[in-house]
């Protein structure tokens, strides 16, 4: 995945409120999060692209066996949707902004709210 981003990329998760800032940055969170979930899956569900920018659907699974931002571990499985907006600058990533449906996440690792 390194290859395809910019040197300098910015990579927003916008429910955590993380910012990943170059490959280093991006490589870090991402082995934060499949340490969280070791069997995180991505699955591309629709994809609009151009030289310039994307916009790209996914379906998100995993088992959460360690703790997220906000959300201890509870060995619980999870399927949430999700979407990215990014920019390409000279064919690689240059930014990207990621949103997910967090209200369906907390949902199946914790329940109902009270």
């Amino acid at each position: 995945m390194l290859a395809l981003l910019a040197d300098d990329v910015v990579i927003e998760d916008v429910p955590f409120g993380l910012v990943m800032k170059g490959k280093d940055g991006v490589k870090q969170g991402f082995t934060n999060f499949y340490t969280a979930a070791p069997d995180f899956k991505v699955e591309p569900k629709s994809l609009v692209t151009n030289d310039k920018s994307f916009a790209l659907e996914v379906v998100f699974t995993g088992t959460q066996k360690g703790d997220l931002p906000g959300l201890p571990a509870t060995g619980k499985r999870f399927s949430v949707w999700g979407c990215s907006f990014g920019e390409f600058e000279n064919g690689k990533v240059k930014g990207r902004r990621d949103y997910w449906d967090s209200a369906s996440l907390a949902k199946q690792l914790v329940g109902e709210p009270k």
